[in-house]
């Protein structure tokens, strides 16, 4: 028997969809990071900007289970958070803090402070937004969300071919989106970074992430999901992308990606195929019409990585053990809390979380990160896809990018949800001609 929905239902679901919707459509600029909103307030970027008035929306808005269980997680994750604050900078002040010089501060104001630093609380807010992102996605995405999320990294892809085009043809940068700048000199949070290819000169991918590493950090968890998805066309297009950025870290994850995505679905002919294009690549690589262009490739992507002349390999290796020598020379008490999150940002984030929040702290972050291994999803190809992405984005994080504001991370995170409540389909993009389709349509219409 059929029972008509009272008025306070049917309005309570109009506002839960409404909500739904408006998660989708902060999907589609989740990656645009070089843009502020309010230029003069760092951090307001579009995602971040209406993610906050979402919230005061969904707090305001009768939204029944999902809007209680939002709720709820958000207070446990804040009391983690105080907690841990609290008990780091009573240790500070207990054991008379001394911050040297030789690590890299967030901030250079007030050197001496290390009780409750401004950059403590502006970080700790950022991972609170995060973790907001994250839980959107948890409570308030369903399987539409999927498709949002693959245009959002298709305009990112588009813009970054844009911005390729443009330097080819006009040879400068053709950014028109950036107005970010960060630090006390106000860099511009585009970092426009140009490399000699054959003679050619080309700009590395970096589309509105800012950086060719953070491109790499957005876009390659979703290159895999695609994968596994067969979108075949986001497929292509991600890892045209991935391969213009030139950083040695997308090459790397790639190739062992498609190393354990061969060995998975037992392509051992395929695995056999790459062996013979791998010999035919190093032949060409003999020839004088290729060799320079290769060479040039394989000195800024590999060589100078692995030899330690690049800038970056060396900033990142002494960053890391600058950090991790202070962090071994601090009290037993520090060494398990921290100083405190966000004091000092290193160019990984192991060495990051350990001095900011300790053993605790890495032990909390990693146990978060990969209980999402538990989910069960289906297919089991798309399972592994997005399992063995969280391994190698969880691994891209602790090494190259400490970047864990970053949307795309918490959306990552929050997808599994999403991915494990979809019905078993093959590419999550059926045929609707299909009998099985027509059928499913007839016995949910909505």
């Amino acid at each position: 028997m059929y029972i008509a929905q009272q008025p306070a239902e049917l309005l309570k679901n109009s506002k839960l969809k409404f909500v739904k919707q408006y998660v989708n459509l902060l999907m589609l600029v989740f990656p645009v990071i070089s843009f502020l909103v309010i230029p003069s307030i760092p951090g307001t970027t579009i995602i971040t900007f209406f993610a906050g008035i979402l919230c005061i929306i969904i707090f305001i808005t009768p939204l029944g289970v999902p809007k209680e269980k939002f709720i709820r997680e958000l207070m446990v994750f804040s009391g983690i958070i105080i907690v841990l604050s609290i008990c780091s900078q009573m240790i500070n002040l207990l054991s008379d803090l001394k911050l040297p010089n030789d690590i890299f501060l967030l901030t250079l104001k007030n050197y001496t402070q290390n009780f409750y630093r401004l950059s403590h609380l502006t970080q700790t807010l950022n991972l609170m937004v995060g973790f907001t992102i994250y839980l959107y996605i948890k409570y308030f995405a369903d399987k539409k969300t999927i498709t949002y999320i693959f245009w959002g990294v298709r305009l990112l892809c588009f813009y970054g071919i844009y911005e390729l085009l443009f330097y080819l043809v006009f040879h400068q940068n053709g950014d028109f989106i950036v107005n970010r700048t960060f630090g006390y000199e106000n860099r511009t949070a585009s970092q426009f970074q140009t490399m000699s290819m054959g003679g050619i000169s080309v700009i590395r991918m970096t589309s509105y992430t800012g950086e060719p590493s953070m491109f790499v950090f957005t876009a390659f968890p979703f290159w895999v999901l695609a994968v596994g998805l067969k979108r075949k066309f986001d497929s292509f297009l991600i890892l045209g992308c991935l391969l213009f950025t030139f950083s040695t870290t997308a090459y790397l994850a790639i190739v062992i990606f498609a190393a354990f995505w061969m060995v998975y679905k037992k392509e051992f002919q395929l695995i056999f195929y790459s062996l013979i294009g791998l010999a035919a690549f190093c032949f060409v690589l003999q020839l004088d019409m290729f060799s320079h262009l290769f060479d040039s490739i394989y000195k800024i992507v590999f060589a100078s990585k692995m030899n330690g002349s690049a800038s970056s390999s060396k900033d990142r290796m002494e960053h890391f053990q600058e950090h991790l020598t202070f962090w071994s020379n601090m009290n037993i008490y520090n060494e398990i809390v921290g100083v405190g999150f966000g004091y000092v940002r290193s160019t990984d984030f192991f060495s990051t979380v350990m001095v900011n929040n300790g053993v605790l702290g890495l032990i909390l972050f990693t146990s978060f990160f990969y209980n999402k291994l538990s989910f069960k999803i289906k297919p089991d190809q798309v399972q592994y896809a997005y399992k063995i992405a969280l391994v190698l984005l969880y691994f891209i994080l602790m090494t190259t990018v400490p970047e864990f504001a970053y949307p795309s991370l918490w959306i990552f995170l929050g997808l599994g949800y999403v991915l494990s409540a979809v019905p078993k389909v093959s590419t999550y993009q059926p045929d609707m001609n299909t009998r099985p389709y027509q059928a499913l349509l007839a016995n949910n219409p909505a």
